[in-house]
């Protein structure tokens, strides 16, 4: 999206950081010979949002269940694409022949504000901010390694390379960050990884196995002398001691493990069950599953826990819920359908809202492939269970994170190679 003045006005105002002007969107096909007009096929959303050229709405000579065709003369255009409820946006094309857009508008009644966008590496799995809260860390599953990416500006970035040269393993998957060491841990599915980094401008430090087979996330304990590792395929979850970065133990869990979270007293980990929907409550002391949360037949995702409300969040992938259950006996409250193929689910710092992304309808041949609809990410109400807000965002969104002073939620477009930066300090100002 064009950057106007108001925006640089909103960012003066709000005291924030401005960012690069957003990558384009748009491909161009081969120019047919002798063709008088070319056609624009755009994949829009909201889907019946008009297209203009000289403040006229073009007619659609085409459809499909995702995408309209419209004539354009060749030159340079500049066409708007409106609808009602959202902000007009206008979009400048240089028509040499055929083109293919892909777009979206912002709600004009939603609290998020989009403030920027910029391009990563192949396939952006999940994003964290350092220490600091001056760059974003991206692991990056397609390519092989981490992207930096300036918080300020977004740009310019770089890549950490962590996959030998001689090698062409990929598949960089989660971020943790060691706050009291100042390190960032990532994990590498393949070869199954640990690569640590430090600093707030990071920087390689060395590598570690993860003990298991295709770990995904990373954990901190409260204590910051652990690790906790989900290992996908060996369907446990491993303990390395982060000060002599040895492996102290594996322990087997009721399924396919992803997210994790442990309590603030050391005391337990519950794990996110994949293959069931339901959550595993780990004892640390003894290594045993000590309970098994029915969540009922999903892909347990995500989850993140507020102690100070005696709270914990889970997203399912498959059925599309936030559930959210008690701390004190790990009874289940509430469900919202927040999206399709729910992903990261993320809260503030005040415990008041909760944020998580959907991926949007899956492609019918494969999730790798750009399914019929865009991404989306929803606000939650953590206390009413329900949502209150959301915002489109692009091809399958993924990973997310808040930054540090709760003004900024950031999320990637694994499908676009691409971040989203959202102001969202007005949720607050109705409270």
């Amino acid at each position: 999206m064009k950057k106007t003045a108001a925006f640089f006005l909103l960012a003066a105002l709000l005291g924030g950081p401005v960012f690069a002007e957003d990558p384009a969107r748009v491909s161009a096909a081969p120019r047919a010979a002798g063709q008088p007009q070319a056609t624009l096929t755009a994949k829009l959303f909201p889907q019946d949002a008009k297209v203009l050229l000289d403040g006229k709405e073009l007619a659609p000579v085409a459809k499909t269940a995702e995408t309209r065709s419209f004539g354009i003369p060749r030159g340079y255009r500049e066409i708007v694409l409106s609808a009602p409820g959202y902000f007009d946006k206008t979009v400048r094309l240089e028509v040499a022949g055929n083109l293919y857009l892909e777009e979206k508008l912002e709600r004009s009644d939603s609290r998020l504000v989009l403030v920027g966008e910029t391009l990563t590496g192949h396939q952006p799995k999940s994003v964290m901010f350092t220490q600091d809260g001056k760059r974003l860390v991206v692991p990056i599953l397609g390519e092989k390694g981490v992207d930096i990416i300036p918080f300020d500006g977004l740009a310019p970035k770089r890549r950490i390379t962590l996959t030998p040269a001689d090698k062409n393993f990929r598949g960089y998957v989660e971020p943790a960050l060691v706050r009291g060491r100042n390190e960032i841990w990532v994990s590498q599915m393949g070869p199954g990884l640990i690569h640590i980094l430090r600093g707030d401008d990071p920087e390689y430090v060395e590598t570690i196995p993860s003990g298991g087979l295709w770990p995904k996330v990373i954990t901190i304990s409260p204590d910051e002398k652990t690790a906790f590792v989900s290992n996908w395929v060996s369907l446990d979850v491993s303990l390395i001691d982060i000060e002599s970065r040895k492996l102290t133990r594996r322990i087997p869990v009721s399924g396919i493990p992803r997210g994790m979270a442990a309590t603030a007293d050391g005391k337990y980990l519950y794990v996110c069950i994949y293959s069931t929907g339901n959550v595993d409550k780990i004892d640390l002391a003894t290594a045993k599953i000590v309970k098994n949360l029915p969540f009922g037949r999903g892909a347990a995702r995500h989850i993140v826990l507020d102690e100070e409300r005696g709270m914990g969040y889970v997203s399912d992938m498959a059925t599309g819920k936030v559930s959210s259950f008690t701390l004190a006996d790990d009874k289940i409250q509430k469900r919202v359908w927040a999206g399709h193929c729910l992903n990261t689910l993320a809260r503030s710092s005040d415990g008041r809202f909760l944020f998580v992304s959907s991926r949007g309808m899956n492609n019918a041949e494969t999730y790798l492939k750009k399914g019929p609809d865009f991404g989306k990410v929803a606000v939650i109400d953590a206390a009413e269970m329900k949502v209150i807000d959301w915002v489109w965002g692009r091809n399958q969104c993924t990973g997310l994170c808040v930054s540090p002073d709760d003004k900024y939620l950031v999320f990637t477009d694994f499908l676009d190679a691409n971040v989203e930066v959202y102001d969202i300090t007005a949720l607050w100002k109705d409270q």
